[in-house]
């Protein structure tokens, strides 16, 4: 780590480098102002350089700063668990420093930053006077990228009645292509620069402040954060967050690899959030579970409709199903007696939340309980009699300070109620589930149900699917409530392979299965059990074979045993080279992929080789296990 002496402030320069020396940062200050810069082993720029700085109503930190202090720490150890996730435990070692900058007016800034072996992160902290209130009016945080490449991104929509900013699809942009939307792009974001891949993300907030996203790129490969709509959250709150006493920003999380198997297995936005909330976890559970909204819109608010979905889980031995909105006007019979029935079954529910309040003017409900804090405890005190196992909490709609706020409310609130959490109509993950281990899953996707209402959905969803392992999926648990072999108002051009291989290739802590109980019990029943049988969280994730957009194939393993699947997103049938004995030396790899009318799937076993043979249909894929020799 090269440090210049602190007496000359313009001379302020200091390299980081990551604990194996694959990159590092470079932190300097020009003429008063911050800026950074990654290096290559060659120390040449891949990124940068680029911005840092943040100014309030109270305080200018961009320009005229000098370094202070510098606090330096090697080699320190983060050892994290994980109830759902890609690997439930990880063991990282990262460098940290902080540099303590003074403004003009001698007011100080913090910035803190750590470097892992796949990335780095960094954030600012202003320490304030517990009374004083202050109005962050910019972050001059920026993403630059000198050599071009490309992106794949998903345009920052504005929020609507019914969907949040986060709920576009990823396609492939060159870098600097203006945001279709002309909001700019969510997060996380994915560029390619030509040698190497670099994720930006968000972890936090956990302390009082908005979420953000990035504003357009412009001619310069260069991309900046920007503020929530002030129309989100039905115009209420301020865009900019006001906040009292010190201000601490979230991690602005950057991953850094030059192959996709580092990228899909990152956990960096998890890696700095801060542990979780101390507290009994026995009680969290991951699985699959059964979705009566999907293919029956009426059915959350009918006994009758419920039971053959609640039957359906039992079959399967899923360990929860979910009821869906409007519960709270069920038709015959109550939802007392749905939870009894469900539980003389040995299934667990899920019940749907309206978020609002007055942050939202969506009708559906129960409403107006869980803004609340009162409104709110009460509720999850009826839940917990009733042995309910978890909510799902929908249509929050912004990313303003207040939301981020309700949020983590809703959250710790839960934990001490012993109740999972399902986000939907939500931000991305950043971080929470390490934070509070009942966050089970998150929406944050244009998933299964957009076959409904999105014309020109099915034509891009086979790309997007092999887009999401490398973006969104990135980040945390997604609920894309996958394997839905129905035909809606917009019909798949996914192969019921295809969409049987989504249950392993997108990984949720609770995978909602949304076809009906018919549709699975029309599968073969090799495949029936397998579905079964699948686990939803994994002690360890391989990318076994993948190209951005095309094709993606997947290896997770729970305890001994190896689930691989993998998904087509061309229009031609291919023939895959599987490695399979890297995984298991013994035993047979028994899967099922497209028939040959793809109309159906049919199952196959093949004995374990050094290269096995799978050949999937166009848009096609396939999902299977290893078994173990007998």
């Amino acid at each position: 780590m090269a440090c210049s002496p602190l007496s000359n402030s313009e001379k302020f320069n200091i390299t980081m480098e990551s604990p194996e020396g694959h990159f590092s940062v470079n932190i300097y200050l020009k003429y008063g102002l911050l800026h950074y810069a990654v290096l290559n082993q060659s120390e040449e720029v891949v990124m940068g350089p680029s911005s840092l700085g943040i100014k309030t109503d109270r305080q200018d930190y961009t320009t005229m700063l000098r370094c202070s202090k510098q606090e330096h720490e090697q080699d320190l150890l983060e050892n994290m668990v994980l109830i759902s996730g890609k690997k439930t435990n990880r063991t990282a070692i990262y460098h940290q420093s902080k540099f303590t900058f003074v403004n003009s007016q001698e007011r100080e800034m913090v910035l803190e930053v750590r470097t892992f072996q796949d990335g780095f992160a960094f954030r600012y902290f202003i320490p304030e006077h517990a009374n004083n209130w202050s109005q962050v009016q910019e972050e001059s945080t920026e993403f630059y990228f000198p050599q071009g490449g490309l992106s794949w991104l998903q345009p920052y929509d504005q929020a609507s009645e019914w969907t949040p900013a986060y709920e576009n699809i990823y396609e492939e942009y060159k870098m600097a292509s203006p945001s279709p939307t002309q909001n700019g792009w969510c997060l996380p974001a994915l560029f390619d620069s030509g040698n190497k891949y670099f994720l930006i993300s968000e972890s936090g907030p956990f302390t009082p402040y908005a979420a953000m996203h990035l504003a357009e790129g412009s001619k310069k490969e260069l991309y900046r954060l920007a503020w929530p709509d002030a129309m989100d959250a039905n115009g209420l709150y301020d865009a900019k967050p006001r906040i009292q006493g010190d201000i601490t920003t979230p991690w602005r999380c950057i991953t850094i690899t030059e192959d996709l198997s580092t990228l899909f297995s990152s956990d960096l936005v998890n890696l700095v959030a801060p542990p979780p909330v101390s507290g009994d976890t026995d009680w969290i559970a991951t699985g699959l579970s059964s979705w009566s909204w999907l293919t029956d819109h009426d059915s959350p608010q009918d006994f009758e409709k419920l039971k053959p979905y609640i039957d359906l889980s039992a079959r399967m031995q899923w360990p929860y199903a979910l009821i869906d909105a409007n519960w709270d006007n069920m038709s015959n019979g109550s939802i007392e007696e749905v939870i009894q029935y469900a539980e003389e079954r040995d299934v667990g529910l899920f019940l749907w939340y309206n978020s609002g309040g007055k942050h939202n003017v969506v009708t559906e409900a129960p409403r107006n309980l869980l803004h609340d804090a009162y409104a709110r405890k009460k509720e999850f005190e009826r839940l917990q009699k009733w042995g309910v196992k978890g909510i799902k909490v929908d249509f929050f709609q912004s990313d303003k300070k207040e939301i981020m706020a309700l949020y983590l409310d809703i959250l710790k609130d839960a934990m001490d109620y012993h109740l999972m959490v399902n986000f939907h109509g939500c931000t991305i993950p950043r971080g929470w589930a390490r934070m509070y281990p009942n966050l089970i899953t998150m929406e944050a996707v244009r998933g299964e149900e957009v076959y409904y209402f999105g014309k020109n959905f099915p034509q891009k969803a086979p790309v997007a699917n092999c887009i999401l392992p490398f973006t969104r999926n990135v980040v945390g648990s997604m609920d894309y409530t996958p394997t839905v072999f129905t035909t809606f108002d917009h019909p798949h051009l996914t192969t019921m392979g295809h969409e049987l291989a989504l249950a392993l290739i997108f990984e949720s802590g609770v995978q909602h299965m949304g076809d009906s109980p018919e549709m699975y019990d029309a599968l073969p029943i090799q495949t029936r059990e397998l579905l079964s049988e699948l686990p939803a969280s994994w002690e360890e994730s391989r990318l076994l074979q993948a190209r951005i957009g095309k094709e993606v194939i997947v290896a997770r393993r729970s305890g001994n045993a190896w689930y691989v699947a993998g998904i087509n997103g061309e229009d031609f049938p291919k023939t895959w080279k599987l490695n399979l004995g890297a995984l298991q030396k013994f035993g047979a790899f028994n899967f099922s992929t497209d028939t040959p009318s793809l109309t159906g799937v049919s199952v196959q076993k093949i004995a374990i080789q050094s290269s096995n043979a799978v050949r999937v249909s166009a848009y096609g894929g396939f999902l299977g296990k290893i078994e173990l020799p007998s």
